[in-house]
């Protein structure tokens, strides 16, 4: 005689949006700073933080370089980090706000990030587009072959030493003016 025991698990569901452990430092962090708003590092739109996911409109992240005034300096293991945030529209590219590589034109697409949450990389430089983005910020070589990519995007946000120069920085994050540029309206073109 078989004994059917059912087991019961219960789970709670975060969804694709974080844990709370993320949750807590980021309200911990503005509350530090007696922020309840912050802006985005590109169009400097200003967005409420809610304490509940999703928190903004738009994604956190944390990057070794301060990208603008309003990114919010954290230790994170030991290292400095800035908390920086981007607003849907800019991570979209809607309403004017597309950004392009200056070196390439390549359009620079955030819209498959998860909004509402925080990522523990630079989100800019965990994609690079060209040569130009993977090059020593000292001898100006690459540090990478073109065609060699990291294991993770987090990768591309630590301290690596120049095959050249040897040098070590985190050579993958640039000021964001550097590597971009608004991309420009078309012109509307009117009916005949």
């Amino acid at each position: 005689m078989a004994k059917n025991d059912h087991l019961f698990f219960q789970t709670e569901d975060e969804g694709n949006h974080g844990n709370d452990d993320t949750r807590c430092f980021i309200l911990s962090t503005l509350a530090s700073q007696g922020r309840s708003k912050v802006h985005c590092v590109l169009c400097e739109e200003r967005m409420p933080v809610f304490d509940r996911y999703p928190l903004v409109d738009g994604t956190f992240f944390l990057s070794p370089r301060q990208h603008a005034k309003g990114c919010i300096e954290v230790k994170v293991e030991g290292r400095t980090q800035f908390l920086t945030v981007v607003c849907m529209a800019c991570l979209e590219g809607v309403n004017g706000r597309a950004i392009v590589c200056r070196f390439c034109n390549q359009r620079w697409d955030g819209s498959s990030l998860v909004l509402g949450t925080m990522y523990s990389y630079d989100i800019f430089a965990a994609m690079p587009c060209c040569t130009e983005r993977i090059k020593c910020n000292a001898c100006y070589k690459p540090v990478l072959h073109p065609a060699q990519r990291l294991n993770f995007f987090s990768d591309y946000s630590h301290i690596v030493p120049c095959p050249h120069c040897h040098t070590f920085d985190t050579h993958f994050v640039k000021p964001l003016a550097y590597c971009y540029a608004r991309q420009p309206l078309r012109s509307l073109q009117l009916w005949p």
